[in-house]
């Protein structure tokens, strides 16, 4: 299921960015239903990491692309679920827009049951990042 939200953030892109690329490190300061992190390796353009969420162990290759403004999670390895996870920033300081996009599509019955959950959990990541970066 390919679900999206985006809210408009006060702020500058500098401060944004910077919160998005800890957000690799530490997704669990935004998104509260993540209890375990792990980053497997580090590269010139992102990560591969673990984290343990919705009692499931959740592994992506992470790709950062600051020029088009993008940090792209491509789920590896995942038994109940394929696809990726999107933070775009569009815009410019002070009219920028924050929008997770999130296409991962169910493989068993019980990934159907845990895809009615993720539409929340994506509007209130998106809330929480624009909620840090205004106060910065």
């Amino acid at each position: 299921m390919q679900i999206s939200h985006s809210e408009q953030v006060n702020s500058t892109f500098e401060t944004l960015w910077v919160l998005l690329l800890d957000k690799v490190h530490h997704p669990d300061k935004t998104i509260k239903e993540i209890t375990h992190v792990d980053i497997l390796e580090k590269y010139d353009d992102g990560v591969l990491r673990q984290i343990q969420a919705l009692g499931m162990m959740i592994k992506e290759k992470i790709t950062i692309d600051e020029q088009n403004k993008i940090v792209r999670f491509d789920l590896i390895e995942n038994s109940m679920f394929t696809g990726y996870f999107l933070n775009k920033v569009e815009g410019y300081d002070g009219k920028l827009t924050l929008i997770y996009e999130q296409n991962w599509i169910p493989i068993t019955s019980q990934a159907r049951e845990l895809e009615t959950k993720l539409p929340q959990i994506l509007i209130h990541g998106v809330q929480a990042m624009k909620e840090l970066a205004e106060k910065q």
